[in-house]
């Protein structure tokens, strides 16, 4: 028996290098019809190995941990007497299912319960033939074990089962293993978003959109021809008069800036815009700005605001500590999800709306 376990241990590894979506549903509730055997480890005067039937019911009340009820039946054989007399066998009980990897399709759990054993014998002339306690009709029992669902779909997966069955009164160490069809019902579906999704690149979809800023865009060569190569992000590029005219007009420009994924921490080589910003600052004092953050409505609001908030609080402090603009001609707002340029119902929408804007104010 203990070989036959070891096998079974190693095969479970074997297995677990298919991975797979997510499987196990918050809330969802199980059934699993299952086939097996029950293996009497000598002490019990039964005949060893037997063939059962049984069935689970379950519930994930997440997707690591749930609870099982299980029932399961069999008939076998008493050696202690002669002729044998056959014995009807039901186990019964609960079990807590703790799900080890429930973002595989191959998912392994460890379980352990309490519940019952029952033997029903044959009919005797006299009850005293019943003999010791090794035949008593109900017992108590505890069990332990792990096992291994594979799912085919979201609502059926292949399970096997295999548990150390510990009958209680005189202690039996008993063995189960079962193969079975574990079928789910309700509860959460697989999340197609989630609220860092706020957090995705900034801008990264978002130039097409020259009718909202169109100062950066004609801004943007003017700044290559001056510093067409910036190595490090102290180095500021020299804006020309017409950055002014353009600022004038337009009073807004979108920032072309990409953060660490649901950080505020602006990514390494996404900081000429903002240089660009530094320098019209440095060549025109009267110039103040106003900061904005902005994102898609994937998420909570207030998440998404308060992660906006730190974004624009980013870009101001760059400009502060990297480009040495006095503190006092900024000013860092986070408007979350309040303020779409574009429709959040398409992906290429929601990329224009994860955005960082400049506000000019200036001094006629």
């Amino acid at each position: 028996m203990k070989k036959f376990a070891s096998l079974v241990v190693v095969l479970l590894v074997m297995l677990l290098v298919s991975t797979g979506n997510a499987q196990v549903r918050s809330g969802s509730f199980t059934v699993a019809p299952t086939l097996g055997m029950y293996v009497f480890e000598g002490n019990e005067d039964m005949d060893r190995a037997m063939p059962l039937v049984g069935m689970r019911l379950g519930y994930n009340f997440n997707k690591y941990l749930g609870v099982e009820g299980f029932v399961h039946y069999a008939k076998t054989d008493n050696n202690a007497w002669s002729p044998k007399q056959n014995v009807d066998f039901t186990g019964y009980g609960a079990e807590v299912i703790f799900n080890l990897l429930p973002n595989q399709a191959l998912v392994p759990f460890l379980a352990a319960g309490v519940g019952g054993v029952h033997y029903s014998y044959g009919v005797f002339e006299d009850d005293s033939d019943y003999g010791t306690d090794n035949y008593k009709k109900d017992k108590l029992a505890f069990d332990y074990g792990y096992g291994l669902k594979w799912f085919l779909s979201d609502w059926f997966a292949l399970r096997l089962d295999i548990r150390h069955v510990l009958p209680i009164e005189k202690l039996h160490n008993n063995m189960l293993v079962s193969l079975g069809l574990n079928f789910a019902f309700g509860g959460a579906k697989k999340a197609v978003a989630t609220p860092v999704s706020a957090a995705e690149p900034v801008m990264e979809e978002a130039k097409p959109q020259a009718e909202a800023a169109p100062v950066v865009e004609e801004a943007k060569p003017a700044v290559a021809a001056a510093a067409p190569v910036v190595t490090e992000e102290v180095v500021r590029p020299q804006p020309r008069t017409q950055v002014r005219e353009e600022v004038d007009e337009m009073g807004r420009a979108t920032l072309e800036v990409l953060f660490d994924f649901d950080k505020a921490t602006i990514k390494k080589n996404y900081t000429k815009d903002i240089d660009h910003m530094v320098g019209v600052m440095k060549e025109h004092s009267d110039v103040n700005l106003t900061i904005e953050g902005h994102t898609d409505n994937v998420g909570k609001a207030e998440y998404n605001k308060n992660l906006s908030q730190k974004r624009a609080e980013a870009v101001k402090n760059y400009m502060v500590e990297k480009g040495g603009i006095d503190a006092q001609r900024l000013n860092a707002v986070g408007y979350g999800q309040e303020k779409p340029v574009a429709s959040n119902k398409t992906k290429a929408g929601r990329a224009k709306n994860r955005r960082v804007e400049a506000a000019v104010d200036y001094k006629k």
